[in-house]
């Protein structure tokens, strides 16, 4: 194949993985979930935290043999900064798009090691349950491009989605049976999160192209370093070559000195723009075994065999740091209820315990996307900080959904059938008499007992002579059905914020 037909292959293949990575996001039916979760366990950092040892075996391999095409391909949030890159370009006057927006730049290598080195001790503490995972998670590119569409993207499609529902069933048409509430996904933190984090990006990728990929991103820090040693670049031919200076002007990396006739591969992410816009063929993508010499001169990273050398060791420290943690262990009306506060957090079946799930959980809002019950919340506590946890106000997690098992790219929340989840406890549920319109008002209810998947809650007579309900802590799960269905507050006298019967979390996980 030509090398300028490689260009065009690269962005179909770009096309099609940005399209998935947002379709797992949006879709709420739940076929995405089956047939395309494999693309989130594809993404480097989740990888590591799984020790996915195939996926990360096979991005080494792809690196080592193409350079840096995870950036330019699989990672959504590269071919996101080529989105408003090529943005700066069609609203550029024809003049600069005719010259070229980039110029040649030295490499920043004390703020790409900085963040490098600021990663590797979030990623640490995370595993060593100093600091949840999150916070590392905030320099994480899949996490952070989660973050945004789960923000933004998800709401918008789920009210047209909503709307157009709505006006077909007017018809008798119903494409939807249930489509989760917009604002299921959003919260106030994670979205001035997410804003921030989309400026921030948007702004490098304006200005710079590539820079923040090569600057910030720790992702592209290490593959920085595999690249160099690839068995495929992009390599200047200086018999053909004139000296034009087009290739370097329009590179988004920054990275060819076209004075010396030198690619920094460490920063070059494999777009093929430069051979495309090569007038003389004087670049083309093949077998560089010169191409190491060639660097020497240049004075680009002198000392990299002392930093490949200290990020190996890195980073079989944290994958062997990863390894030894994956083990660790009604009829009435109901009305919008608040969750209980100093409760321990409840978090889904799958995730072994709330330590594990925290040590693991980058935070990128799949699971919240993809959840259809509006169970998973994301939360705001510092010591889970974002991390998804369960609240019953708007639903209960149904015992037949495996889905957030199932997605999740990091091992937060490990895949588990029906049968299994059946049978974990993730927390117990407890009753406040008090405000119980059956105990404490004699009123007929038992709605907890009657909406109760796992028939843990039966009502029996109390002291004044009223049924109230009592919970057998062999049978129940945590599910939260009982305290979705809890209509406390919404008949008689009783005024309650909060529901009679509440789950509080486990903080491991057992069987029932």
């Amino acid at each position: 194949m030509k090398s300028h037909s490689l260009k065009y292959l690269r962005l179909v293949a770009a096309a099609l993985c940005l399209a998935v990575a947002i379709v797992l996001f949006a879709d709420f039916s739940g076929t995405t979930a089956r047939y395309l979760a494999a693309f989130a366990k594809m993404q480097f950092v989740p990888a590591l935290l799984a020790v996915n040892f195939l996926v990360l075996l096979f991005l080494i391999a792809l690196t080592l043999i193409f350079g840096r095409l995870y950036c330019s391909v699989l990672c959504p949030l590269g071919i996101t900064q080529d989105l408003i890159a090529w943005f700066r370009r069609v609203f550029s006057k024809k003049t600069k798009r005719r010259i070229g927006l980039h110029r040649y730049q030295q490499p920043n290598k004390a703020w790409r090691y900085g963040f490098l080195a600021l990663f590797a001790i979030l990623f640490v503490g995370g595993l060593a349950s100093l600091i949840p995972m999150s916070y590392a998670g905030l320099l994480d590119p899949y996490s952070i491009f989660g973050r945004i569409t789960a923000q933004s993207v998800v709401p918008a499609w789920r009210t047209l989605a909503d709307s157009a529902a709505s006006s077909l069933a007017d018809k008798g048409i119903y494409p939807f049976a249930s489509i989760p509430s917009a604002y299921a996904v959003v919260s106030y933190t994670v979205s001035a999160i997410a804003v921030i984090s989309f400026i921030a990006i948007a702004v490098f990728a304006w200005r710079t192209g590539r820079g923040y990929c090569n600057t910030v991103c720790p992702v592209g820090t290490i593959l920085g370093f595999l690249s160099r040693f690839s068995l495929l670049k992009p390599v200047i031919d200086t018999d053909k070559c004139n000296r034009c200076g087009s290739c370097g002007r329009k590179c988004k990396s920054s990275c060819i000195d076209t004075k010396n006739h030198v690619i920094d591969y460490s920063r070059c992410v494999v777009c093929m723009d430069c051979i495309n816009n090569c007038s003389q063929g004087a670049i083309s993508y093949r077998i560089a075994r010169k191409a190491q010499k060639a660097e020497k001169g240049s004075g680009i990273d002198k000392g990299r065999r002392t930093f490949i050398i200290g990020t190996s060791i890195a980073a079989g420290t944290l994958a062997s740091a990863a390894a030894g943690k994956v083990t660790d262990g009604g009829l009435a009306p109901l009305k919008q209820k608040q969750r209980r506060k100093g409760l321990i957090p409840a978090v889904p079946a799958g995730a072994i315990s709330l330590q594990h799930f925290r040590n693991h959980c980058t935070a990128c809002q799949l699971c919240v996307s993809q959840c259809p019950n509006e169970v998973l919340k994301p939360g705001i506590s510092l010591d889970g900080f974002m991390q998804p946890v369960m609240t019953f106000t708007d639903g209960f997690c149904r015992p037949e959904c495996t889905r957030c098992g199932q997605v999740c790219p990091t091992g937060a929340i490990k895949p588990i059938d029906t049968a299994e989840k059946s049978s974990i406890k993730t927390g117990s549920a407890k009753v406040d008499l008090s405000i119980c319109i059956s105990a404490a008002y004699g009123q007929k209810c038992g709605s907890c007992a009657r909406h109760c998947p796992a028939d843990a809650i039966s009502m029996v007579k109390g002291e004044n002579g009223n049924l109230r309900p009592t919970v057998d802590e062999s049978r129940c799960i945590g599910c939260g059905a009982c305290e979705y269905h809890c209509p406390s507050g919404t008949v008689g006298q009783l005024r309650a914020d909060h529901a009679a019967i509440y789950v509080d979390g486990l903080r491991t996980h057992q069987t029932v």
